[in-house]
């Protein structure tokens, strides 16, 4: 596929992966299946526009069909973790879909990539809980600071979070702590 060479052309690695997870969503869509959704990291990093970095592209999508495409690109896998070298890209598949549930299913976001691609990236308030879960049971002190990052985030877009529903979710999460902490 000549669109994956011109991947090799892109030196941000954030355009890279994210024009990368763009090219993915096409193909998968094309063969049938539920676009990808990107969690986690990558999440983070796209929010950010790069000031957070990761190393690999958390994601949740169909599993038969993402590792259908991904042998054809020459990606291989080692534990979970699919990977083609040439590319610099790592992909984690995390499941086929949300473990927040349909909720949070309803609020993933779409990015555009360019004028042909976009992708799909879990909302902000999932993973604003996702980063209270990475401090509180993981001892990630740094995702505090990132929780907060992805607040401003929020209002440099002129929107603000829900707190309703961050609510409900910090609550089921027993992370409600931290979110009340997040906006003292």
């Amino acid at each position: 596929m000549q669109q994956l060479k011109e991947i090799e052309r892109i030196d941000n690695p954030v355009k890279r992966r994210a024009f990368f997870i763009g090219l993915l969503t096409e193909e998968i869509i094309r063969r049938g299946g539920e676009p990808p959704i990107v969690v986690g990291g990558e999440a983070l990093e796209i929010y950010t526009q790069g000031s957070y970095t990761t190393g690999d592209i958390d994601i949740k999508a169909p599993k038969g069909i993402l590792e259908e495409v991904l042998r054809e690109w020459d990606f291989t896998k080692k534990g979970r973790i699919w990977f083609n070298k040439a590319l610099d890209i790592y992909i984690d598949w995390l499941g086929e879909s949300l473990d927040e549930g349909k909720e949070a299913e309803e609020r993933v976001n779409t990015v555009l990539i360019n004028d042909k691609l976009e992708i799909k990236v879990i909302s902000i308030e999932d993973l604003i809980i996702d980063r209270l879960n990475a401090v509180k049971w993981w001892r990630d002190e740094d995702s505090l600071v990132w929780a907060k990052v992805l607040v401003q985030v929020k209002k440099a877009v002129g929107e603000d979070v829900d707190r309703e529903y961050l609510m409900k979710r910090a609550e089921k999460e027993q992370v409600k702590d931290l979110l009340e902490g997040l906006f003292k």
